[in-house]
């Protein structure tokens, strides 16, 4: 039976199987492996779900690897709860170096994970309890689509490596800006009413329901970003102030 290696303190069985067919999953067999737990045999942990799923069974419970929509990880979940099994959205950046030094999780569960679930993502992590519960399913999703769209800005906002100095494109940048505010927008508002029942004006503080990181994210984007706004329009405005008022030449 596999157990976590000895320098994550904890000496316990942990009997798993990957299922389904992804990039990802040979890196996240290998990360458990190098931790010390290797899959369990057919027998010693039965399917209790479809084959073609992706994601890691566990004996009480299911962690959703999947990317894909909204509606099928809601079918997912459904079909989980009928089987009696727990049920984990996983969602995250997936990357190759992540099997040598660990994967940053995002889980999205009714619950905080615990038993064979926590074993298991903590062996999957940098270190031990280093994931982040976002709150209920499609939480985690939710979190994943805010942070990778403020990571592409962040990497567009970066110097071109030829290392060469550019003007700077101020009109370009707003728009960039602001069609990135827009879209988180729409990201928060989605999200709390799809998922939490919730429409403007939210409640401050929100109901003890939508207490959790992925809800105070949504929150915080509509207190920051409320309303849509003619980008096009003020950008215009501001390009007619500046001409009106060029800054004095040195």
């Amino acid at each position: 039976m596999p157990r976590l290696a000895a320098r994550t303190g904890i000496n316990m069985a942990v009997s798993y199987r990957i299922r389904g067919h992804a990039p990802h999953l040979p890196w996240f067999l290998r990360r458990l492996e190098a931790r010390g737990l290797t899959p369990a045999s057919e027998s010693d942990l039965p399917a209790r779900l479809p084959s073609d799923w992706t994601g890691i069974a566990l004996a009480d419970c299911w962690l959703d690897l999947a990317r894909d929509g909204d509606q099928p990880l809601a079918q997912r979940q459904a079909r989980c709860q009928a089987e009696g099994l727990a049920f984990i959205e996983l969602s995250g950046d997936w990357q190759t170096l992540a099997a040598e030094h660990g994967f940053m999780l995002l889980a999205g569960c009714a619950a905080p994970p615990a038993g064979d679930a926590q074993l298991l993502l903590d062996a999957l992590a940098p270190q031990a309890g280093c994931w982040l519960h976002c709150g209920p399913a499609h939480s985690a999703r939710f979190c994943q689509r805010v942070f990778a769209a403020l990571l592409h800005a962040g990497h567009a906002a970066l110097p071109l490596p030829d290392g060469q100095p550019r003007a700077l494109q101020w009109e370009q940048m707003l728009a960039s800006q602001w069609q990135l505010a827009d879209r988180l927008r729409q990201l928060a508002q989605a999200y709390l009413l799809k998922h939490l029942g919730q429409t403007p004006p939210y409640p401050a503080p929100l109901p003890p329901a939508a207490q959790h990181f992925a809800a105070n994210l949504a929150r915080s984007i509509m207190l920051t970003l409320p309303d849509q706004q003619n980008w096009p329009a003020l950008l215009e405005q501001l390009g007619a102030i500046l001409a009106a008022h060029p800054p004095p030449q040195k």
